[in-house]
């Protein structure tokens, strides 16, 4: 019997697909799916090498990992957008941010300097994306943002501050850091003879050395949320943002205030915001939280405020109200009686008695901005001597007072509206004499069992 052989200028069609010998005597092997044709992206010197790629194909795709080799073909700049408009699940500030990032960080070109020519990860194939292209990016941002902070740094030494802020303060008369200044203060400083006093040049929050490490780490980790979806959208096999560390940022440890502070901060707001000082102080409420507040969830008998609602800050905008920052957000905090005491005062007089009423109003009754409360808390920290208190500093301070009162970090936690453990624990450190106080209470508690024999066995 005659053996038959395989002709070598004749497709071979099988269940796997296709192959096709070529004139220069390799092969080429193609198969089609949902009325699609997909060929091997080379070719290849024998017949069983092609074979062995169709049956390759074939197994991905019974096990569930196989990936049109079309994917991906869409630049990063056209699926960032789709992805950020597919999320209304996010708070306006925070979609706010990411736009941010995308349009400064992220999409154009990073890093040009000299002879390079950077990195433009807006106008690349999602599929394209490498490790390698993510961290020529990443050094890209953090280069160009350090060098931002070193002109702006240089900007602030040079232009110092002006003589009539200066002279103003040292007449103890309230002024801001930074900003527009007082008419009536410049004209007392003219009336003055306008005295040139040794300019000062205010604190730099972060210091040259770290700069751009939270820039860089903000827009590595909006990156790499793209590129994660990209990968459950099939665009990618992995996540090509996989930098260890990169989208963390290890924070300088923030300054807290004592009561006493507090009080002097509060003395040196106006009136109708003194007391929002000790209430963010003494309740660890997040800026937008305190300033949401009306009459209707304050509960003066029991000494609570209930947090339901928070502010929507977003550039350009005017401000909301929204949804809280998680759902533990929503809380009920129990206020020290002096605060209750305090409170009551201010309600009394500078609250309306709508329950829609703000605790808290700007002059026309609106919700108050942060630029607002920024610049009036600068020149009060100033007076104080603690010019590198911020606002958001207030919380941290409820937090660390909170711990040294003897709660846990579970109660903090719940006092604080954090969804995880991770974040009370970033302040539970800040209590180093929080064990010496848990003494003195054990202490008390001794002295009052001691006294009382029906408590002794507890």
């Amino acid at each position: 019997m005659t053996r038959r052989v395989k002709s070598a200028t004749r497709r071979t069609p099988n269940r796997l697909g296709t192959v096709e010998p070529l004139p220069s005597g390799r092969y080429r092997a193609f198969y089609r799916r949902e009325g699609r044709k997909f060929t091997a992206p080379r070719t290849f010197a024998t017949h069983t090498e092609a074979d062995a790629w169709l049956a390759s194909e074939f197994a991905d795709r019974a096990r569930g990992v196989w990936r049109d080799p079309d994917a991906g073909q869409v630049t990063l700049r056209a699926y960032a957008a789709d992805w950020l408009a597919s999320r209304p699940d996010l708070a306006p500030r925070t979609q706010d941010n990411y736009r941010r990032n995308l349009d400064r960080w992220i999409l154009p070109r990073v890093g040009a300097v000299g002879g390079s020519r950077g990195v433009e990860l807006g106008a690349m194939f999602v599929s394209d994306l490498t490790p390698a292209t993510v961290r020529a990016w990443r050094a890209g941002v953090f280069s160009q943002a350090r060098e931002s902070a070193a002109r702006q740094l240089a900007r602030e030494r040079e232009r110092g501050e002006h003589p009539a802020r200066a002279w103003a303060r040292s007449k103890g008369m309230a002024v801001a850091d930074s900003g527009r200044i007082s008419p009536n203060v410049l004209a007392a400083w003219r009336v003055a003879g306008e005295p040139q006093p040794a300019r000062a040049v205010l604190p730099t929050v972060v210091p040259l050395e770290s700069a751009g490490e939270t820039t860089a780490a903000q827009a590595y980790r909006v990156l790499r949320a793209i590129l994660s979806t990209a990968v459950t959208d099939g665009l990618l096999t992995a996540n090509p943002a996989q930098i260890k560390g990169a989208g963390q940022v290890a924070h300088n440890e923030r300054p807290t205030a004592s009561p006493a502070e507090v009080a002097q901060l509060a003395a040196h707001m106006p009136a109708r915001y003194a007391v929002a000082v000790p209430l963010a102080a003494w309740s660890g409420l997040r800026f937008g939280e305190l300033f949401a507040l009306a009459r209707q969830h304050v509960d003066l008998e029991a000494g609570t405020v209930r947090v339901e609602r928070a502010l929507e800050m977003v550039p350009g905008q005017p401000i909301r109200f929204g949804k809280t920052k998680t759902t533990k957000s929503r809380r009920t905090v129990h206020l020290p009686a002096f605060v209750v005491a305090q409170l009551r005062e201010h309600m009394r007089g500078h609250v309306g008695s709508a329950p829609d009423a703000l605790l808290f109003p700007d002059a026309n009754g609106l919700p108050t901005s942060n630029a607002t409360i920024s610049r009036l808390f600068r020149a009060a920290r100033a007076l104080i001597g603690r010019p590198e208190l911020r606002w958001h500093d207030l919380r941290h301070t409820g937090a660390t007072l909170a711990y040294r009162a003897g709660a846990s970090v579970p109660e903090v936690q719940a006092r604080l509206g954090h969804t995880t453990m991770r974040a009370a624990n970033l302040y539970a450190h800040t209590a180093a004499d929080s064990d010496a106080v848990l003494a003195q209470n054990l202490d008390a508690l001794y002295a009052a069992t001691a006294h009382a024999p029906h408590l002794r066995a507890v």
